[in-house]
């Protein structure tokens, strides 16, 4: 099966044990330390504890082969972050949600790192298709997490039922964004709605703040009126403008902290609209 992808991840991981060397030219192995490289070039990735469980990419790659060969879902992007240390999978459903009048596909994420600094995880991304802007859960709100203890590959096949997951996800994203889209936002809302979601307080200054107001009112699909336009202003500059380049705007977007002020501005939105 080829892969759609910019970075390829179709190497895996060597676990090598770690040893120290005296002055005296003795050696002497660290007994609870093992060392990750990548197979293909030697890369070191980590050093992690003897009991840490790798999950290698050709298992993520596993995970949702038999979706995408029934056709249920199709690889878009698979890659890597940090020269490996970070690795995704990210499958879009090929079933289409219409919210707020627009196109929308659910996208199944799956995050692994191999530098013991992230759990085996599981997200969903929403991708609006009139921009491919989207709207993605922050690693911190991803509902499956595993640890890479003993067993987390055997684990790691409940991840399969991916389909249900990413439809229940979508269904609370699509009845979250009809409720939005039929809101109207005042200046203050709007205003509350961008604090809230970099963590300002009410006279602290938003970085970006014009062209945040800029998008809110000429970004993709947005006329300046709804809570939606409000969210949507937000995702599409992480998206499109929160860094120079394409893969750090991907990793912001979906990893970094822009996926949690993606999640910090709906929430804030939606409270709004339940007043």
């Amino acid at each position: 099966m080829e892969f759609a992808t910019h970075a390829p991840i179709d190497w895996n991981v060597l676990e090598l044990p770690v040893s120290v060397t005296f002055p005296d030219g003795t050696t002497q192995e660290v007994g609870n330390k093992k060392a990750l490289l990548r197979d293909d070039n030697f890369t070191q990735l980590g050093f992690v504890s003897k009991s840490y469980e790798v999950v290698q990419n050709s298992v993520l790659k596993g995970l949702i082969n038999p979706l995408v060969s029934e056709g249920l879902l199709e690889i878009k992007n698979t890659g890597w972050i940090k020269g490996g240390r970070l690795v995704f999978i990210q499958a879009q459903m090929a079933q289409e949600f219409t919210i707020a009048g627009e196109t929308h596909q659910g996208m199944l994420t799956l995050l692994n790192s191999h530098d013991g600094s992230t759990q085996l995880s599981a997200g969903v991304t929403d991708v609006r298709v009139i921009c491919q802007n989207t709207f993605a859960m922050a690693y911190s709100e991803m509902s499956t997490r595993l640890q890479h203890k003993l067993g987390v590959n055997e684990r790691a096949l409940g991840i399969t039922e991916t389909l249900d997951y990413v439809n229940t996800r979508m269904k609370m994203f699509q009845d979250a964004a009809e409720t939005l889209s039929s809101t109207k936002a005042t200046t203050a809302q709007v205003e509350r709605v961008f604090r809230a979601a970099y963590g300002k307080k009410q006279d602290e200054k938003v970085r970006n703040w014009d062209e945040l107001w800029a998008l809110y009112r000429n970004g993709r699909g947005n006329e300046g009126v709804t809570l939606w336009d409000c969210v949507n202003a937000i995702t599409e500059f992480n998206t499109h403008k929160s860094r120079k380049t394409p893969e750090a705007r991907f990793s912001y977007s979906n990893f970094g902290s822009g996926a949690t002020i993606a999640r910090r501005a709906i929430d804030a939105a939606l409270e709004l609209a339940a007043v």
